[in-house]
């Protein structure tokens, strides 16, 4: 007679991990959820089933519709936390929600990797409206030269935002007053390592020193997870620094443009893009400030930096076409190849375009002419146009232009330049009162601008909101491991055959008790085992057990299952 034994797990740990979920953002979003944490930190925890876990997140501005809090094993619901408008975990600022560590019902859940994801909705605006609250002093900033908010959804900085300082302000009575990057959260609080600089200097820069609102001069969130400043001050010296702004690397100087022909003008470059950072099709774009100028330059990116041995960069679209005089007023290129390029015009009467679209760019020819669409011919309410940034790069809907002399922010229909509407009026300038130094998008389609008025005390930053109802949901990065069940072996000690009695004695670490067990019998070593109902297990001491069946006449394989 042949006895067979199976060592028996439950409640085994999943083998899986989740690799993280990609949020496609809507243009028509406003509320959203950022800088999720879970027991305040920004990665995974290893948590029991059954002990709670603190979700805090920070909401743009209050859920009016409410939120949802979702606990997820793979794309499975295993939990889910209703809050009502108005109560905590749907207000502007910080949120805390607790989760028991329990699934639906209460139900105790096995072991492996949970997502938290978090669904805000609201009611909205019948047009475009300030979520920003001017009074806040996170909103303020001295003198603003641009602005970039993170919109990639697997950042644990998703929702950061980022505001160009380019002057000191003597007094520096709050951390706007301070030249450099200001930092702050979706809500206008302060970034939790800080809002800005040291003494004058930040990431081993030190900004600001040049006079004339030089340095930091542009901003762009590269897809890298680094931002990205230009130092005018230097004529074209492009940073990148961490999402916490505290190292820094030269990725483009004076040396990518030695040979090229805008060392003799005399303004040099103005503004700036860079695309796919972090990737073998990175590029940084680079447009002058002469008039007549030469155009949009780029240079490819190695290792995140421009190639040194390329001193000329290569011209992307030429002045003297539908370019007519410059390419300073800020440009931005989609995942597509299209080019969206801005003319600062400055001079009442102009005929020349102010935003411009060149499609299809084959990564290396230049255009001159076959522009897509012009826009802001003519237009003396469209002067000063700053920068422009596009609300999306995979697909974008609304390119919106900040504007320092006529004032506002333009918003313009990305596919054919028209001017959008404000729920059911033509939205011409945005905060016309106001004029305009950096524009920018978050991830959920909320508009963002910073203004440099004549008196600084008046210079902030501001996000105003889409019209319509909305809802947003945010993945957090972070997981919840919840370990598996102990995995203990079922081992035999011993096995007596006695007439037609079969005694099996066993162990078990789990000490479970003796109804946890059943003997299984089959003819067959590897298939076809059904419980022996007729089978005796007792308990011989802590950990010992022994099961007593009666043999039949054939040949049987025996073995030992514990639980389900």
């Amino acid at each position: 007679m042949r006895f067979h034994h199976q060592i028996i797990c439950i409640g085994a740990a999943l083998a899986s991990v989740f690799a993280g979920a990609f949020f496609t953002p809507s243009a028509r979003a406003n509320v959203y959820a950022t800088d999720i944490k879970l027991n305040g930190g920004l990665s995974g925890i290893t948590n029991g089933s059954g002990t709670n876990v603190a979700i805090s997140y920070i909401l743009n501005e209050p859920a009016t519709r409410g939120v949802t809090v979702n606990i997820l094993s793979g794309s499975t619901v295993v939990r889910s936390i209703p809050i009502a408008s108005g109560a905590v975990g749907a207000r502007k600022g910080t949120n805390l929600v607790t989760w028991d560590g329990f699934g639906s019902g209460g139900a105790t859940l096995g072991g492996g990797a949970y997502t938290v994801n978090i669904t805000a909705s609201a009611t909205g605006f019948t047009n475009w409206t300030q979520t920003s609250t001017d009074t806040n002093d996170g909103y303020h900033v001295f003198s603003p030269r641009g602005i970039a908010v993170n919109t990639n959804p697997n950042s644990v900085y998703y929702g950061r935002v980022f505001v160009g300082n380019a002057t000191e302000n003597d007094s520096a009575a709050l951390p706007g007053d301070l030249a450099g990057i200001l930092k702050a959260n979706a809500d206008g609080s302060p970034a939790d390592e800080g809002q800005g600089n040291t003494n004058g200097f930040q990431a081993g820069i030190q900004w600001g020193t040049d006079g004339f609102n030089g340095n930091p001069h542009f901003l762009r969130y590269g897809q890298d997870d680094r931002i990205y400043a230009l130092d005018w001050d230097d004529r074209g010296v492009v940073y990148a620094m961490d999402m916490m702004v505290s190292t820094n690397q030269v990725v483009l100087d004076a040396n990518n443009y030695s040979a090229n022909p805008v060392t003799g003008l005399s303004l040099g470059w103005g503004e700036f893009d860079v695309t796919d950072a972090g990737t073998p099709n990175g590029r940084i774009f680079l447009g002058d400030n002469d008039s007549p100028g030469l155009g949009l330059w780029f240079w490819q990116l190695t290792n995140g930096v421009a190639d040194p041995n390329d001193t000329m960069g290569k011209q992307v679209i030429a002045v003297g076409g539908d370019l007519d005089l410059f390419a300073n007023g800020g440009s931005m290129m989609d995942e597509r190849s299209n080019i969206f390029v801005g003319q600062n015009i400055e001079t009442s009467g102009s005929s020349s375009p102010r935003v411009l679209e060149f499609t299809n760019w084959d990564g290396m020819s230049t255009f001159t002419n076959g522009s897509a669409w012009q826009s802001g011919a003519n237009d003396d309410s469209f002067l000063g146009g700053f920068d422009l940034a596009l609300d999306s790069r995979a697909n974008p809907k609304y390119v919106a232009v900040a504007l320092s002399i006529s004032g506002g922010l333009r918003v313009l229909n990305a596919t054919n330049g028209f001017i959008i509407t404000n729920g059911t009026q033509v939205l011409d300038n945005l905060d016309s009162t106001n004029l305009y130094y950096g524009v920018a998008w978050d991830g959920a389609g909320n508009l963002y601008g910073a203004i440099n008025n004549s008196a600084a005390s008046d210079n902030k930053w501001r996000v105003f909101s889409p019209p319509g109802t909305n809802q947003t949901t945010t993945v957090a990065v972070e997981t919840v491991f919840v370990p598996g069940a102990v995995i203990s072996s079922i081992t035999l000690t011993s096995i007596i055959l006695n007439s037609t009695t079969v005694t099996i004695n066993f162990t078990d670490p789990s000490d479970a008790s003796p109804t946890s067990f059943s003997l299984q019998s089959s003819a067959m070593a590897n298939s076809g085992y059904t419980t022996v109902g007729s089978a005796v297990i007792t308990r011989t001491s802590a950990g010992h057990f022994q099961a007593t069946v009666t043999s039949s006449a054939t040949a049987q394989f025996y073995r030992i299952k514990r639980g389900s």
